[in-house]
């Protein structure tokens, strides 16, 4: 950066005392009201997440109100790192010379910064700042997993917050839609056909750009400005990878295949990759956010097999569009999204598909996305509760709702456009 220009291309509000209105929608992602409760504290804000799902909206619209509480425009920076520039005190030191004309020990100033994986040595060179000046305030993105990629959580004890800012929820996309969902949630028996049909347009189209468009434009949007970028921007910068063709192969392999459990001997065979490559690439797609890893549960959430692993993509947007899975996969795609779940459990022959912590008690669930389901359709599930005496399951079904008792167990059977609210 030979002079301030670019700089001042990135924070118009030096001149006009504001961010640009298109830049800052009314609507706000559910993180938005928890960030704001940290603002106050110096601690550093870090929001993390896969790309497009609004991390640098969140950033604009937290300007906007810093900019409506008062705050002088010139005591705001905001700076991407998706631009080439790999020096954080070159950008710093032009900020303090021509914007702020002090040094930032002088009064309270923010420092956003987006897409900070970019950066590297990102989290000593960002505490080099934290320690020697109290009065900046810095919020930073990243596309990464931060914590996973570098040892950051070490270096930046106590001075860090991590907030992980996911795709949209359905009660967000609801809103978006323009929907009344506190209404809906009144009495969700009256809006079924409603919400059927919107978690069938929710399946492909969980990011606030794409919620209007056709499927097919969904579908290139999230191959070209969502995956496409992670791999060639930041997976190919952070792990410096060399075979992209085998990213896209495993990617591909995994939205075909949702929940699917990977056999890193047998993949190895069929790619004519080693072992190892297969799992560091997987482990590289986890970090980016592309794909979940579900471990085997084994009595402990802290315990967990390290042979059996499950893998879905992120979200079923991705299965659609780059896939073309079955229905009963999408949805237990989509459970495992709404859930959060990072366990499974499978033994002898038997499996359940997710496995939960609630109010310190484990919560087993099952996808079945049928509108007819027998007991024995889900001996998975009665076999997992009785060898760790759970007293609770669930069944996710298409329309079948019902609660019945297997030797003194409860097993409840909820539509998924119920239990999604």
């Amino acid at each position: 950066m030979q002079s301030i220009d670019r700089l001042s291309e990135m924070n118009p509000w030096w001149k006009t005392g504001g961010v640009r209105k298109e830049l800052v929608p009314s609507f706000k992602r559910g993180m938005f009201p928890e960030i704001q409760k940290y603002m106050k504290m110096r601690q550093i804000i870090a929001i993390v997440g896969l790309r497009r799902t609004g991390k640098t909206t969140i950033m604009l619209q937290t300007i906007d109100t810093l900019l409506e509480k008062g705050i002088a425009p010139k005591r705001i920076l905001y700076f991407s790192f998706d631009e080439n520039i790999k020096s954080l005190d070159e950008v710093m030191n032009i900020y303090r010379e021509n914007i702020l004309k002090r040094d930032f020990d002088v009064e309270k100033t923010y420092i956003i910064l987006d897409e900070i994986q970019k950066l590297r040595d990102w989290e000593n060179k960002i505490k080099i700042y934290y320690d020697l000046y109290p009065n900046i305030k810095f919020l930073i993105t990243g596309s990464a997993s931060l914590d996973i990629l570098i040892d950051a959580k070490e270096s930046l004890a106590g001075r860090i917050f991590y907030f992980n800012l996911n795709l949209l929820s359905f009660e967000e996309f609801l809103d978006l839609k323009g929907k009344n969902t506190k209404k809906i949630k009144e009495n969700v028996d009256l809006w079924k056909h409603e919400i059927k049909s919107e978690i069938n347009n929710y399946l492909l189209k969980p990011f606030a750009e794409i919620i209007d468009v056709d499927d097919d434009i969904a579908k290139r949007y999230i191959k070209e400005s969502v995956i496409e970028k992670t791999i060639f921007r930041d997976l190919s910068y952070l792990f410096e990878i060399k075979d992209i063709e085998l990213i896209e192969k495993l990617i591909g392999i995994i939205a075909y295949n949702p929940g699917m459990i990977i056999n890193l001997d047998e993949i190895s065979r069929e790619q004519g990759r080693s072992r190892q490559t297969i799992s560091n690439y997987l482990y590289y797609l986890r970090t980016c956010f592309v794909v979940k890893e579900l471990k085997n549960f084994k009595g402990s959430f802290k315990v967990s097999s390290r042979k059996l692993k499950k893998y879905y993509p992120v979200h079923p947007c991705v299965a659609l569009a780059l896939g073309k899975p079955n229905q009963g996969k999408v949805v237990e795609n989509l459970i495992q999204f709404v859930s959060q779940s990072e366990h499974f459990w499978r033994e002898s022959g038997k499996e359940t598909d997710f496995i939960l912590s609630k109010d310190n008690s484990i919560l087993p669930i099952e996808s079945k996305y049928s509108k007819h389901i027998r007991m024995r359709d889900i001996k998975g599930l009665i076999k997992f509760m009785d060898r760790f005496d759970v007293g609770t399951g669930f069944v996710i079904t298409e329309d079948y709702e019902a609660e019945k008792i297997d030797n003194g167990r409860i097993i409840r059977f909820v539509p998924l456009w119920k239990w999604i609210l």
